[in-house]
């Protein structure tokens, strides 16, 4: 399928793509940052899922979560297809960031966010024991961040 928006041109297989979310939303991280994401960014940005619906995407199906914070986070998908034609500017839907990237001959990224959602987890999010809360991880958090914005977060 052929879809153009605001500047870009995609060539995306929709089956394949919603194969691989899909299969990407039955196998997802049961921490309490991924079951956040997972039980609040389709309320919280209903604008959002049909945008990705475009491509394919299965919401509840990213390839990657990056929280930057509990409750502010970076989803990554990845679509079936090529980028034929790139646009000036990242994609944009609702005030939220969708930037495509390229990541190999058959398939290309969607880099979603950050979103803000709301903490509805039983377990208080200073107290989560997750991936997200190990050094490395802070770190890589800290570069994605400085890459996108060109600024320091600090995070504690």
């Amino acid at each position: 399928m052929l879809l153009e928006l605001e500047g870009w041109k995609f060539e995306i297989d929709l089956d394949l793509t919603r194969e691989k979310t899909d299969r990407n939303a039955q196998e997802h991280c049961m921490c309490a940052y991924c079951r956040n994401f997972y039980e609040t960014a389709g309320f919280c940005y209903p604008g959002l899922v049909r945008y990705l619906d475009q491509f394919g995407v299965n919401p509840s199906g990213p390839s990657e979560l990056m929280p930057f914070e509990p409750t502010l986070i970076l989803a990554c998908y990845r679509v079936q297809g090529r980028i034929l034609e790139w646009g000036k500017d990242a994609l944009s839907v609702d005030g939220t960031l969708v930037q495509p990237e390229a990541a190999g001959e058959n398939s290309f990224l969607l880099w979603v966010g950050e979103m803000r959602l709301p903490w509805v987890q039983e377990e208080a999010e200073q107290d989560v024991v997750s991936p997200a809360n190990l050094p490395d991880f802070l770190e890589r958090m800290q570069q994605i961040w400085q890459m996108r914005h060109g600024e320091m977060k600090i995070y504690s």
